[in-house]
Order: structure tokens, then C-alpha cells, then sequence
């Protein structure tokens, strides 16, 4: 009976300890910020771009596309391996000067990947209008590489954006927050250069010097041309796009590519060519056909959904980047 009355007791004091216990701690996950955390700093900028600085140099001396990688990547590339071949047949001023100080940096504020920046420019040396740098990073361990570059136009002024501490949001490509969505502008734009004034968009931009300078190309060849043959363009939206940072007032920076492609047939005559096509196609005459590919990078900006302005073409490049004939 006494170890059973000890072993009672035991019970009874095991039983009141875990009454009076305290209750375990449960851990708690970290607060959820409201905002996604700005994702580089001043200082990381200056490095990014330095190192796109010193690879451009690089590949510029060596007129080298290889050269590139990893630091410049998508028609950035692509344009500048044609200013390669521009510039190593005589082609004076075929390399656009690409400067990397900035005055304007539009810093990503995500979790996620790919990560797009993109960065106003100072003025180059040849005092032309700064450039909209976009740089997207694709993933952790990739570095961030220059992708496109759109030059600005003049009187256009760039939207309010968040300072570079904040950070501004990516915008997904099929975002409903805009009067349109990233995803179609570029399909729009094309459109209307392919119908002009009977397309359903053409209301939809405002007048932008990259349209002009296409128009006035085609009517160029088509002048040259004549009754000797015919002239056809098209027109196509480009992969790897589009680009988008939200804007201060919930509009959208909208970056994408798009391909021009010039047909030219020639019946029982020649034409002869200017020193930029010459230098891709090999020969200053063709007579019997030619084809130009053009890529041009362009930069818009999309106001919020519900706003009736038009969307703002704030810049472009138009560079061809291949020539065939014979």
C-alpha cells in the first residue's frame, strides 16, 4: 500500500505541475511588409552600370557581339552586332554613344524575377537627347544586362516616377491597371503603322517622330523606286517584351521592340544604295530585289485605366540590322 500511495502522490504532483505550466511560446512569421522592399541601392546602380560601361568598351574596341554577354542581351544586342558591321565597313558614327551616368533611375521595389530598372540618361557628348536605358536582371544569380535603349524625343518629358529609395512596382504584361495593357500597346503601335490613319488605334498615340521617320523612309524608297518595281513593308511585334514600371500617378513606363521589314522588287533596272545598307548588304546596287530588317526599341508611356488621354510615345531607336539583295 505505501508504494501505491507513492506513486499517487507522484501522479497528484506531476498532474499540478502541468496545471500551473506556462503555455510554449508559438513562433510567430515576420510582419508582411506593405510595400515590396526597393531592390538596389545608389551604390549597386553605379556598379551595374560601370560594368555595362566597361563591357560595351570592350566589345566596341573588338567590334565584337560576342564580346557582349552576359552585360548586354535582346535587340540591345542585336542592334549593336549590326553597328558592328556598320562601323567596320567605314560607316561614320554607327555606334550609338550609350552613356552611363545617370539622371533619372526608376529602381525596381519586387520580390520577384525577372527584375527590370530602367535609367534616364545624361545628355551624350554629341549633344543629342538622353536615353532610357532599361536593364532587366532574370533571375538571382544572373546579372543585371541592358536590353534596350530608346532615345528620348524632343519636348516629351518623362512621367513622375517614385524616388530611387522607394522603389517603383513592375507591371505584369497583362495588367488591367492601365488604359492598356502592356501586353497590346506594342500590338496597337504596329497596327497603326501598318493601317495609319484607318486603324482603329490611331487616336489611341500621340504623334511621335519614330512613326514619321518610318513613314518618310518607306515614301523614300517608294520615290526611288518608281514604276521599276514595288515597295512593301511590315511589320511585327519582337519577343522578350514588353518592359513595364509603374508611374507615379498608376500609369505605366512601357518598354517593348518591334521589326520593319522594307520589300523591294526591281524590274529591268538597278538602284543603288546608301552607305548604312551598303555596309550590311555587301554592295552599293542591287537589281533585281532588296530587303531591309529595322528594329526599333520604343518607350511609352500608358496612363492609368479609366483616363482618356492617349498613350505617350516618350522615345525610340530605328536601326537596321540586316540587308539582303542581289
Amino acid at each position: 500500500m505505501r508504494r501505491v500511495r507513492t506513486f499517487a502522490t507522484a501522479l497528484a504532483l506531476t498532474a499540478g505541475l502541468a496545471a500551473c505550466s506556462s503555455p510554449l511560446p508559438s513562433p510567430k512569421p515576420d510582419a508582411v511588409p506593405a510595400r515590396a522592399p526597393v531592390v538596389v541601392d545608389d551604390a549597386q546602380v553605379s556598379r551595374i552600370l560601370g560594368e555595362i560601361t566597361t563591357t560595351l568598351a570592350a566589345a566596341d574596341a573588338a567590334r565584337s557581339a560576342q564580346d557582349l554577354a552576359p552585360r548586354v542581351s535582346g535587340t540591345a544586342a542585336q542592334i549593336r552586332a549590326a553597328q558592328f558591321v556598320q562601323a567596320a565597313a567605314g560607316a561614320a558614327d554607327a555606334l550609338t554613344e550609350l552613356p552611363a551616368t545617370p539622371q533619372t533611375v526608376i529602381a525596381p521595389a519586387t520580390t520577384a524575377w525577372p527584375r527590370t530598372m530602367m535609367v534616364v540618361t545624361t545628355a551624350p557628348a554629341d549633344l543629342r537627347a538622353p536615353l532610357l536605358l532599361t536593364l532587366v536582371q532574370e533571375s538571382p544569380r544572373a546579372p543585371y544586362a541592358l536590353v534596350d535603349w530608346a532615345r528620348l524625343f524632343p519636348g516629351v518629358a518623362m512621367p513622375p516616377t517614385a524616388q530611387p529609395g522607394v522603389g517603383s512596382a513592375p507591371v505584369d504584361a497583362d495588367s488591367s491597371a492601365l488604359s492598356v495593357r502592356p501586353e497590346d500597346v506594342l500590338a496597337h503601335y504596329v497596327d497603326l503603322l501598318t493601317n495609319g490613319a484607318a486603324s482603329p488605334f490611331a487616336a489611341a498615340f500621340t504623334a511621335d517622330p519614330l512613326r514619321d521617320r518610318i513613314a518618310q523612309q518607306r515614301a523614300g524608297w517608294t520615290t526611288a523606286v518608281g514604276d521599276r518595281g514595288s515597295v512593301a513593308e511590315t511589320y511585327e511585334v519582337l519577343d522578350g517584351g514588353p518592359f513595364s514600371m509603374a508611374t507615379a500617378d498608376g500609369g505605366a513606363i512601357v518598354v517593348g521592340s518591334l521589326r520593319t521589314v522594307t520589300t523591294i522588287n526591281l524590274v529591268d533596272s538597278t538602284l543603288t544604295v546608301g552607305a548604312q545598307t551598303a555596309a550590311l548588304l555587301g554592295a552599293t546596287t542591287v537589281g533585281t530585289s532588296l530587303a531591309i530588317s529595322w528594329d526599333s526599341m520604343v518607350a511609352f508611356f500608358v496612363p492609368p485605366a479609366g483616363s482618356t488621354e492617349p498613350v505617350t510615345v516618350l522615345g525610340g531607336e530605328h536601326v537596321p540590322v540586316s540587308v539582303t539583295g542581289s
